[in-house]
């Protein structure tokens, strides 16, 4: 099997990250926040680190991603009530067409998804059809894993694409902190999808409130280890227990702040798992919290439904009825209170599952794991009201029966760093480790005006030799009276080489001499502008 580039065969780094995103579950919520590997130590700025502020305020846009956690079935979600085989491989549990919610004259929404309808009908939804990857995988824990690293199937990733993309933003992060963290979990563990090269990019609660009482309670990180002891491998784990809680002293108030200021909800949230996740993350946008990423899920496998899917009385009804509507109705209260607060233009949200259903339903009323499903993407700025993708294929199904891909995921993340959040092309296909952008679907309506945008004028034009050994020269794109340099940093943000550019020739030519072998981030800065590119040491 191979292994991402990124996986370092470290076994005190995979018993942390076991760590990670565990300890939370036993009441330790500090563990899920941005932390350290080894004796590498946290530089907690007061007020955040400014230029990584002004990052974040230049970037404006936020993106709700919701894990719809055990493998929703698409078949049931999004309709094809005009294609006999689906009433013929699910006499028990098939939609009736008349009970269906109108997409067009061959799709129909679950009657449960009144608040899904009514987004798509106003051009705020869209439905990406037959989602998934190349030899899918049906295990709910492996199938996870590679949906949040953005690897093939045969390729064990240690870092999540949301991490990378983060960690393209903020370089030297975490021992250099923003004024606010650059992701928020509301759950009880950090997701593999936040992990950057040195660890959690974000951080994780249940109530802000509870992690605010829970840091300010919690009696500090204690003394630090002398230098003696942490050079040990013993004072090293305690080096790195206590970065995870001056960390949390970081944001522990900037999270309460932010949730005290927002005010009462003008919209009624409902009373569900996901209605009240919802309306924090909210709170937390209106509140003021700087955030670009904010991640939901069920506590549990809720959409795992192979037993009792439906009502044996009813299809309509039942387990996957309740999860559609809790689903359905929490995210059209979550947009309507945005626009009511003036922040629908900056925020966009996406589902996503691990898998979908089997296309024949099982014996017991239900489905088991299947392989291709629709994701749904939700926003003022998101070209809804569209079906991106063709209706089902029932007829030409893989070898075990189930349904052919028409989107890879990647595809749907390539839509979001180039579309929504304005990454550089190159930059896109190296977080995602290959080039998706030709059948990114057009899921948004424009990119953002933002450093990265800038950026892109001041591109890079050449970087050689690549892989490199003693020296690498640069040629860029810069303005002939721009001021401009060049700074490598290996993936934990530390600092190794800094150039200027000469603006008259757009050249500049970095010393590597004493750097080891590996993957660095080089940086081109102009002004306030931020364009990153990857080039490997090899010795």
């Amino acid at each position: 099997m191979k292994t991402s580039s990124n996986n370092e065969q470290n076994p005190n780094r995979m018993h942390r990250r076991s760590f990670l995103r565990t300890a939370a579950g036993g009441g330790m919520a500090v563990a899920t926040l941005p932390t350290l590997i080894d004796s590498f130590s946290i530089q907690a700025l007061a007020g955040g680190d400014p230029r990584l502020h002004q990052l974040l305020e230049d970037q404006d846009r936020v993106l709700v991603l919701i894990q719809m956690a055990g493998g929703n079935d698409g078949l049931n979600t999004v309709v094809p009530h005009s294609d006999p085989l689906y009433y013929e491989r699910r006499p028990t549990i098939a939609i009736p067409k008349s009970k269906t919610l109108r997409i067009n004259d061959t799709l129909g929404w679950h009657p449960a998804m009144t608040g899904f309808r009514s987004l798509y009908d106003e051009g705020k939804l869209a439905i990406v059809q037959g989602v998934t990857y190349p030899n899918p995988d049906r295990s709910h824990f492996r199938g996870t894993d590679i949906w949040l690293t953005a690897t093939d199937a045969d390729v064990m990733g240690s870092t999540g694409w949301v991490g990378r993309y983060l960690q393209t933003l903020a370089p030297s992060y975490p021992t250099e902190l923003p004024a606010h963290p650059l992701a928020v979990q509301i759950g009880n563990a950090t997701s593999l999808g936040l992990l950057g090269s040195a660890g959690p990019m974000g951080i994780s609660f249940r109530d802000p409130d509870e992690f605010y009482r829970l840091v300010n309670g919690g009696g500090g990180a204690g003394e630090v280890p002398s230098s003696d002891q942490s050079d040990t491998p013993a004072g090293r784990e305690v080096m790195f227990m206590r970065n995870i809680a001056r960390s949390a002293d970081v944001y522990a108030s900037v999270v309460k702040d932010a949730n005290d200021k927002s005010g009462t909800p003008s919209v009624t949230f409902p009373t569900t798992d996901i209605g009240a996740k919802l309306k924090v993350v909210s709170q937390l946008i209106s509140g003021g919290l700087r955030s670009r990423i904010f991640l939901i899920s069920w506590a549990n496998n809720n959409f795992d439904t192979h037993a009792s899917q439906t009502s044996t009385d009813d299809a309509t009804l039942g387990t996957h009825a309740n999860l559609l509507r809790e689903l359905s109705d929490a995210v059209q209260a979550f947009m309507q209170e945005m626009k009511n607060r003036g922040q629908d233009q900056r925020v966009a949200g996406m589902t996503f599952s691990e898998f979908g259903r089997r296309v024949y339903e099982n014996g017991s009323v239900g489905t088991d794991h299947g392989t291709a499903a629709p994701l749904f993407a939700f926003g003022a700025q998101v070209n809804g009201g569209k079906v991106y993708g063709a209706n089902p294929d029932l007829v030409n199904l893989d070898p075990i029966g189930d349904m052919l891909m028409q989107y890879d995921y990647r595809d749907v993340y390539s839509s979001v760093l180039l579309q929504w959040f304005g990454v550089a092309a190159s930059a896109a296909q190296q977080l995602l480790y290959r080039d998706f952008s030709s059948r990114a679907p057009g899921l948004f309506r424009s990119k953002p005006t933002s450093v990265d945008d800038t950026a892109s004028r001041e591109a890079f034009i050449s970087v050689g030799p690549n892989p490199a050994t003693d020296f690498v020269v640069v040629r860029v794109n810069v303005d002939q009276h721009a001021d401009a340099h060049l700074v490598l940093t290996d993936l934990r943000g530390g600092p190794k080489a800094t150039t200027p550019v000469d603006s008259w020739t757009g050249v500049g030519r970095l010393d590597l001499q004493g750097l080891p072998s590996g993957t660095y981030i080089l940086s081109l800065h102009v002004g306030r502008a931020i364009a990153h590119t990857t080039i490997q040491i090899a010795r």
